[in-house]
């Protein structure tokens, strides 16, 4: 998984879970997470990148919000090194290209 896909899963959990930006920020907040309600709403909608550890801390919020509701469609975690900040595959053929 990817920090972008992370962000889509916690957007489209957001989305199906009915919860605003201030619902979600006043959690992640009291969890320990930094980012401003503005910042929050921007990673939801993906106009902002942030690091791997608050996407994480975004999702946990998510998961434990809507672990009080109906059933709904959960946000995704990433474990180690995310799939974004590995060097690219060798193209098609096997060899490597040249540099």
């Amino acid at each position: 998984m990817t920090s972008q896909t992370q962000q889509q899963s916690s957007w489209l959990a957001a989305h199906h879970a009915e919860l605003t930006a201030g619902d979600l920020w006043l959690h992640y907040f009291s969890i320990g997470g930094y980012l401003t309600e503005f910042e929050l709403d921007a990673y939801l909608h993906g106009m902002l990148p942030i690091p791997q550890g608050e996407g994480n801390t975004v999702a946990l919020a998510l998961n434990e919000l809507i672990d009080d509701l109906p059933r709904r469609p959960r946000a995704e975690y990433v474990q180690g090194p995310s799939a974004d900040q590995r060097p690219p595959a060798a193209p098609c053929g096997g060899a490597p290209a040249d540099e």
